[in-house]
Order: C-alpha cells, then sequence, then structure tokens
C-alpha cells in the first residue's frame, strides 16, 4: 500500500511534461498508468493504483470563457507526519503540517514548476 493516495483525478499543467513526469515518478513513487481518460490527448497519466484517481500532466491551456485558476491537487494519507518526512526526505519542497478551520490536517508541497499540491490527513 502507498503512503499517498491520489484524492481524485487531478489535471497539473507543466512547461516539460518529459521532467515533471520523472519528478513525479521519483519523488512521489507515481507510475505510467494505462487508465484510459476522454480528453487526455497529449497528456501522460500517473498512478499509483488502479482503483484510485489519476494525476495528468499536460501543456498549460486556458479554454475560451474559463478561469486559468486550476484546483490544487490533493492527495490524502493516513500517516501524514510520515508522509511529509518521506517527501522532504527526497528534496521535495514540503510547508509545515497545519491545521484547517474543519479540524484536519494537512501540508502542502510544490512539484518541479513550483505546482501547489495539498497532503491531508484522510477524511
Amino acid at each position: 500500500m502507498s503512503l499517498l493516495r491520489i484524492a481524485e483525478t487531478n489535471y497539473i499543467s507543466v512547461n516539460d511534461i518529459a521532467a515533471a513526469t520523472a519528478w513525479y515518478i521519483e519523488k512521489l513513487g507515481l507510475r505510467k498508468t494505462t487508465i484510459q481518460l476522454d480528453d487526455a490527448e497529449g497528456c501522460i497519466v500517473l498512478g499509483s493504483t488502479p482503483d484510485e484517481g489519476a494525476l495528468l500532466l499536460g501543456p498549460s491551456y486556458t479554454p475560451a470563457g474559463t478561469s486559468a485558476d486550476e484546483p490544487t491537487a490533493m492527495f490524502f494519507t493516513s500517516h501524514l507526519k510520515k508522509a511529509r518526512d518521506f517527501l522532504v526526505s527526497r528534496g521535495v519542497n514540503a510547508g509545515e503540517i497545519q491545521q484547517d478551520r474543519q479540524g484536519t490536517h494537512y501540508f502542502e508541497m510544490r512539484d518541479l514548476e513550483g505546482n501547489v499540491i495539498e497532503i491531508s490527513e484522510e477524511p
């Protein structure tokens, strides 16, 4: 079982898909997956198990009539401190553990290109 679980299918815009793919595989232990997703042309699909969400890495784009703001990608873990320590040991830029207004503990990390990803305790 993986320490991190992708919360849902997330799209992350990156400038260098090959470098970002290598980073997510090395740092988070994800792997390329054979999951077929509609509208994923030109994207790399990463995951850890077939029964959870996927991470799509693809080019930046803003379809007409939409905002350039993307939702923050999210992972869950049942061992928040252990997950943070693991990521920091792999050279990942991870912030301190915080608590939101609902009492949920989480921390934010940044990928190779500075995209924010939230790591949250299991709901």
